[in-house]
C-alpha cells in the first residue's frame, strides 16, 4: 500500500508539473515543504505509510480541483460565454397536496456581438422534467440605454423534446429595469399529434406573460405575476394565472411560494425550490446581500445583459389519458 501510495504521489506530481510551473511557483515554496513535513511527521509516530497515502489524497483531490477551476476560468475568461450554471431543484412540492417533481437544467449564454449598447447572444440550455429532456436553441438581442438602466430586447427559440420528438418554435420580448421587469413570450407547435409509450399527445401554441417587482431583501427577491394560455387550436385550451415571491435566500438557493389558479381547478399554493450551481467566475464571486431600503431611483444593470432569458423551456402538451384530457410537460 505505501509503494502504490507512493507512485500515486510521483505520478500525480509528474502530471500537475506543467500547471505547478505555469500557474503555482508557490507550489515548490509552501506546498511541497508542507507534504514532506506530514510524511515525517507520520513517520516519527509510525505512521508513515498511512501519512504518504493520505498526501497522496489529498494532493490529487488538490489537483484535480485546481484543474476544474483553471478549466471554468478558461471558458469564460478566454471565450464569450458570459454565464454558465447547472441547476438542481424541484418545481412544485405538496403544500396544498401538489406532487413534487424534480428538476435538471443545464444554461449557457454565449455572446456573439457586443459594444456599449447592444449584446446578440445565443442561449443554449437542456432541462429534464418528469423523466423528460428537452433542448433550447436560441437567439437574442438586448439593448442597454446610456444611464444603463433600462434594457430592451427580443429573442427567438427552437425546443425540441427528445424522448418524444416534440418540436416548438418560440418568441419573446422583454423590458427590464432594476425596479420593475416585464416579459412576453409566445410559443408555436411545430409537431403534430405523436404517439409516446402509447399515449397520443400534442404539442400546445401559447403565450405566457409575467411582471415581476423586485424587492430589497435577501440576495435578491421579487413579487411576481404571471398568467399563461395554451390551446391546441381546435377548441381545447387551459389557462393559469399565478401570483406569488421568490427569494434567494442564501447564495445561489432560490424558494417560491405562490397562489396557482388553472382552468377548472381550485387555487392552490404551490412551491419551488431550485439550488444553481454557477461555473468559471461567477463560482468565484462573492454574492452581496441587499441593503433592504426601498427606492424609486433606477440603478444601473448592465450585468442583467448577459443572464439567461426567463421563459418557459419545457414543451406544454395535451395528452389524452383514460379518456381524459390533460395537459402539461
Amino acid at each position: 500500500m505505501a509503494q502504490k501510495a507512493i507512485f500515486r504521489l510521483i505520478v500525480g506530481s509528474a502530471l500537475a508539473l506543467p500547471i505547478a510551473l505555469g500557474a503555482e511557483e508557490s507550489f515548490f515554496k509552501d506546498r511541497l515543504p508542507s507534504i514532506i513535513k506530514n510524511i515525517g511527521n507520520g513517520f516519527e509516530n509510525s505512521e508513515g505509510k498511512e501519512a504518504i497515502e493520505a498526501e497522496a489524497q489529498n494532493y490529487s483531490l488538490k489537483v484535480a480541483n485546481d484543474a476544474i477551476d483553471t478549466a471554468e476560468e478558461n471558458i469564460l475568461n478566454n471565450t464569450n460565454f458570459t454565464y454558465l450554471d447547472f441547476t438542481l431543484g424541484t418545481d412544485v412540492f405538496g403544500i396544498s397536496g401538489s406532487e413534487s417533481q424534480n428538476k435538471m437544467e443545464a444554461m449557457s449564454v454565449y455572446r456573439l456581438y457586443e459594444n456599449e449598447n447592444i449584446f446578440l447572444f445565443n442561449q443554449t440550455s437542456a432541462v429534464n422534467f418528469d423523466s423528460r429532456t428537452t433542448l433550447n436553441v436560441g437567439l437574442g438581442v438586448r439593448h442597454i440605454n446610456d444611464a444603463e438602466t433600462l434594457i430592451v430586447g427580443g429573442n427567438s427559440f427552437y425546443d425540441y423534446e427528445l424522448d418524444s420528438e416534440h418540436k416548438r418554435l418560440g418568441f419573446g420580448i422583454e423590458f427590464i429595469t432594476s425596479i420593475v421587469e416585464l416579459r412576453a413570450n409566445q410559443y408555436k407547435a411545430q409537431t403534430g399529434t405523436i404517439n409516446h409509450d402509447g399515449i397520443d399527445e400534442t404539442t400546445l401554441d401559447g403565450n405566457d406573460l409575467k411582471l415581476v417587482a423586485n424587492m430589497p431583501y435577501f440576495y435578491s427577491s421579487n413579487l411576481f405575476f404571471k398568467h399563461s394560455e395554451f390551446k391546441d387550436g381546435v377548441g381545447y385550451s387551459t389557462k393559469a394565472d399565478e401570483w406569488g415571491i421568490k427569494a434567494e435566500v442564501v447564495p445561489n438557493l432560490v424558494l417560491g411560494v405562490a397562489q396557482q389558479k388553472k382552468s377548472g381547478r381550485s387555487a392552490e399554493i404551490i412551491a419551488s425550490l431550485n439550488y444553481s450551481i454557477p461555473l468559471g467566475r461567477r463560482s468565484k464571486s462573492e454574492k452581496q446581500k441587499q441593503d433592504g431600503v426601498w427606492t424609486t431611483k433606477l440603478k444601473p444593470i448592465r450585468e442583467s445583459l448577459y443572464k439567461p432569458v426567463q421563459r418557459e423551456n419545457r414543451i406544454i402538451k395535451k395528452a389524452i389519458k383514460l379518456g381524459v384530457t390533460v395537459s402539461g410537460y
